[in-house]
């Protein structure tokens, strides 16, 4: 039990590192700026931070683990195809105005976690349900 939950911690925590790692930039005449998963705005990746949210929980109380772990994945997914829509229309607006938006390694990463957090979470959360 204590390794499937320090295992269940370090997934979490590398989720967190995923949503805080650079997803785009924008770039303009007058500016640069960067954008992490905590940058985005609601609805675009608001679900990422619910995903981790429950998370937390399941990692705090052992609330339903195997099936609130997939949620939280899940969750985690939705928001980054939120991110990507969100960069989407961002890309969009910045070449209008003649600037140019690039993305960053932090989406893809997120997207993989989030994917990883889907199996291991449910994995590790079912070896937490039996003890």
């Amino acid at each position: 039990m204590k390794s499937s939950k320090i295992l269940y911690a370090l997934l979490w925590v590398v989720a967190v590192i995923a949503y805080s790692v650079p997803w785009a930039k924008i770039i303009t005449y007058t500016k640069s700026e960067t954008f992490t998963g905590w940058s985005f705005t609601v609805p675009f990746s608001f679900t990422y931070v619910l995903g981790l949210a429950i998370g937390a929980l399941v990692l705090i109380s052992e609330w339903k683990p195997s099936i609130a772990s997939v949620v939280a994945g899940i969750l985690m997914l939705v928001g980054v195809v939120g991110g990507m829509v969100g960069y989407t229309i961002a890309a969009g607006l910045c070449e209008l105005e003649g600037g140019k938006a690039v993305t960053a390694e932090g989406m893809g990463f997120a997207f993989l976690v989030s994917v990883a957090y889907i199996i291991l979470g449910g994995y590790l959360g079912k070896k937490l349900e039996k003890v």
